[in-house]
């Protein structure tokens, strides 16, 4: 299916030689690696309840990204038009998706200033997606949907988020499961590992592991100094036994099931801390 409208080759002739290390840096900002850094950063500094929010809005994103890209499977521009390395399926774009749910989500979570962060969040989200045509990785429309898709995501849950934040770690976790059913649908995608006879796709699976994690640690209780010291008593141990699992297993699906799980328990069990040492 070619998705064309010459978007690519006009936009590398507008952009100067000059200017594509700045390009690339910008692109960078959308990557994976950054956004899980932000989102664990945010998680950890805001105040407990909107942290939660947040992380459960990222997850559930990130869901939805997985399952499109394995439900879709569609393919990138040719290869000579590409200045950077990708391997993953190209629409919609994961980089403009994860950028609006990620940065767009935390200015939904910012208590005062919203409107001056989403003021200096939509300019770089729209600046990351339109890399990803400059740098020819991506169609106009691949970034037209993900930017549409994660937006229409921001609008829906933020109704969700304000009736309590468990409940958007409910929402991330059915939408992860959601997504690992629709991996087993229109599977094999490119990136679906087995673990004997039962094979998923990757992306979908990290998500709902997240969620699912960040879920049972946060229904451990209601107080949440007990709270905190319980998720830790729980989730070292299981931190322990899951990397000693990792370490020893060569499966790809259950370590990153594994570490995905322990990560999202751990944000968790973090989430608010740096809230709670301003507050003291």
């Amino acid at each position: 299916m070619d998705r064309s409208v010459g978007e690519i080759e006009f936009a590398q002739r507008l952009v100067p030689d000059v200017l594509y290390p700045a390009v690339e840096a910008i692109t960078r900002l959308g990557d994976v690696s950054v956004l899980v850094a932000v989102t664990v950063v945010v998680t950890v500094v805001l105040e407990r309840d909107r942290a939660l929010a947040f992380f459960g809005i990222v997850i559930g994103g990130f869901a939805i990204l997985g399952g499109l890209k394995a439900a879709l499977a569609l393919g990138r521009p040719p290869g000579e038009v590409h200045l950077i390395e990708t391997a993953t399926t190209g629409f919609p774009s994961g980089h403009a998706l994860g950028a609006a749910v990620v940065y767009g989500g935390l200015a939904l979570a910012l208590e005062r200033g919203r409107r001056l962060a989403v003021a200096v969040v939509a300019p770089l989200v729209v600046a990351i997606a339109l890399s990803r045509i400059v740098l020819g990785v991506h169609y106009l429309v691949d970034v037209v949907v993900g930017l549409g898709v994660g937006v229409a995501y921001l609008a829906a849950v933020d109704r969700i988020r304000r009736s309590g934040p468990e409940r958007t770690l409910w929402l991330a976790t059915a939408l992860g499961l959601g997504g690992v059913f629709v991996g087993i649908v229109f599977g094999p995608t490119p990136r679906t590992a087995c673990l004997g006879p039962l094979c998923l796709d990757q992306d979908t699976i990290v998500p709902a592991a997240a969620g699912i994690g960040a879920l049972l640690t946060v229904r451990a209780g209601s107080n949440p100094v007990a709270d905190h010291h319980l998720r830790w008593l729980v989730l070292v141990p299981v931190a322990v036994v899951g990397g000693g699992v990792v370490v020893v297993t060569d499966s790809v699906l259950l370590s990153s099931a594994i570490v995905a799980g322990i990560g999202g328990a751990g944000v968790t069990v973090l989430a608010g801390r740096g809230g709670a040492l301003w507050e003291s």
